[in-house]
């Protein structure tokens, strides 16, 4: 079960894995009703919210979480052994070895009468990483035997996996900056959830000068691993970018095909940066949220150009499920003990096994 930064529900994946071999036996979403997607949303911005607030959204969420599990364990032929939920993040300070990620999982143990595992992050960053990304591990599981491949998610934040070779160790993976997170929050400003498809920004116009401001970020000039979230890019980024496309004249459309070029750019700039010398990739395989977004797609596929874009449902996988799959290994690898985060990709000192395992 995978909640990402955009904050606006829950993907879930049931899966068959016996060792490196991962089977997608069904696959279901679950949207926060609108109070809660708010007060999460204002947690993650830090909008006075006391430790009181904070602890009945913990509860919030966890029973959220178990409703939606249970649904989807209840359409399965039969029961899993386990559910993986990341939870939801309402912090994340890398700098500061530092992450929160809310939803009560022992609601879902509890409710479901199946072992959970969650809080997916901490031992990485106790064992000196950022604690992010950690879904690039599930990549190499999925798509060592693709090698030489890059993959992408676009969820709140977009992140590259690369992978030259199929040796794990081998394994490139960082944030490159915003994916929908800006987009989202400009259109929430005319109180859209989302921009759909991308078709606000298919009609704007790029302001180069709100770019350049935006390309100067600090984030961007940092090499790999690295990890960011709405610290970075939040409400106080989104309203400098708007602020500036608007001084210029431009649109409300202007500002989302602005939000859309910088992930764009960042993304092709991170892919160029980070590639080993001499990498020759076969193909960048998207998924996530943003995958939907025909104006992104477009705008990647001229940026990366001549490199091959696919999306990750041409592979069996459906794209607003691929963190949710790769959940569900990380919390198969928990369970059984092995380690199941890639130091090359969080700054770790050692890999870990990931997780803590509440019994029913």
């Amino acid at each position: 079960m995978m909640s990402g930064t955009s904050a606006d529900g829950v993907d879930l994946a049931a899966i068959d894995i016996e060792g490196a071999e991962v089977r997608l036996v069904s696959s279901s979403r679950y949207d926060y009703p609108e109070d809660l997607r708010e007060r999460v949303l204002r947690a993650a911005a830090g909008e006075a919210v006391g430790a009181a607030e904070i602890a009945a959204l913990h509860v919030a969420l966890g029973d959220s979480y178990a409703e939606a599990a249970a649904a989807l364990v209840g359409k399965l032929e039969r029961p899993p052994e386990l559910i993986a939920v990341h939870g939801q993040t309402v912090a994340h300070v890398p700098s500061r070895h530092a992450t929160l990620q809310l939803g009560d999982a022992s609601r879902v143990a509890i409710r479901t009468g199946i072992t959970t595992v969650c809080d997916f992050r901490s031992a990485d960053m106790a064992a000196g990483g950022e604690g992010a990304p950690l879904v690039p591990f599930a990549d190499w599981v999925l798509f060592a035997k693709r090698a030489p491949v890059t993959l992408l998610n676009l969820g709140g934040i977009a992140n590259l996996t690369l992978m030259p070779t199929d040796r794990k160790e081998d394994v490139i993976a960082f944030d490159t900056g915003p994916a929908n997170m800006v987009s989202d929050l400009i259109a929430r400003r005319a109180g859209r959830r989302f921009d759909d498809r991308g078709q606000g920004a298919a009609r704007g116009r790029v302001d180069d000068d709100a770019l350049a401001w935006a390309l100067r970020n600090d984030y961007f000039a940092r090499r790999a691993p690295k990890s960011t979230g709405r610290e970075d890019f939040g409400q106080p980024f989104a309203d400098e970018l708007t602020q500036r496309v608007s001084r210029d004249g431009g649109t409300h459309d202007d500002m989302l095909a602005t939000a859309i070029a910088l992930t764009a750019r960042t993304v092709a700039d991170g892919l160029a940066r980070e590639s080993p010398k001499g990498a020759q990739w076969r193909e960048l395989i998207v998924a996530g949220g943003g995958a939907m977004n025909t104006t992104l797609i477009e705008r990647l596929r001229e940026a990366v150009g001549p490199l091959r874009v696919r999306t990750m449902d041409e592979l069996g996988i459906p794209v607003t499920s691929r963190e949710a799959v790769a959940f569900a290994i990380l919390g198969a690898y928990r369970i059984r003990g092995l380690p199941n985060t890639l130091p090359s990709a969080t700054g770790a000192k050692r890999a870990v096994s990931g997780g803590a395992i509440h019994h029913p």
